[in-house]
């Protein structure tokens, strides 16, 4: 009798993905448990990590995978309990940007997904590394597949460029601070040399 495709033993491929999946669960099975909603959290480690350029409503829409009125509605619910501040922006003076507050810094300190970075701060340095490179890749293809641009961090960038010693964000002509490196850009462009 011939074999069922769904009797065919799973691969490594989608054991990884379902691992990838139960551990998102897993990370998130208590973040209701703090008073803010998955999405509420997201939004604050968002803010938190993404640089000047992208503190917006839509590249946190993008970044979050979903609609730019439900990006919209979670940001307002942030700026209404304090963890956000919307100010215009300095480039355009036409934009709005969103910066986290000492109140959302506070709420930072206590968020669910800390229990996550403990587990892989556990791994050895080579796993971590090898762990990072694997998901970086797998993040990269998943949103190629569906034409999305998946964010990274500055000092990853194709974009990224030098002026003398400093640093400056070619896409942009923006000059970037050695601290803005490892902050997260909606405008990532993989190609830097540098894997971290």
């Amino acid at each position: 009798m011939a074999r069922q495709d769904s009797d065919k033993p799973r691969g490594e491929g989608r054991q990884l993905a379902e691992l990838v999946v139960q551990l998102g669960r897993l990370a998130y099975g208590d973040s209701g448990a703090g008073g803010l909603t998955p999405a509420q959290w997201t939004a604050l480690r968002f803010f938190a990590r993404a640089n000047r350029f992208s503190r917006t409503v839509s590249a946190f829409a993008e970044f979050h995978a979903t609609t730019r009125g439900t990006a919209s509605q979670t940001v307002k619910s942030l700026v209404a309990r304090g963890c956000l501040r919307r100010s215009r922006s300095e480039r355009d003076g036409r934009s709005v940007r969103f910066d986290l507050t000492a109140t959302g810094r506070r709420w930072l300190q206590r968020d669910p997904f800390e229990g996550l970075v403990r587990a892989a701060e556990a791994l050895a340095p080579a796993e971590q590394a090898g762990a990072a490179s694997g998901l970086r890749r797998l993040l990269g293809g998943l949103a190629a597949e569906r034409q999305r641009q998946a964010p990274g961090r500055c000092a990853l960038c194709g974009h990224l460029g030098r002026r003398g010693q400093d640093y400056a964000c070619q896409l942009l002509q923006e000059p970037l601070a050695l601290t803005e490196l490892d902050e997260l850009c909606i405008r990532f462009e993989g190609g830097a040399v540098a894997d971290a």
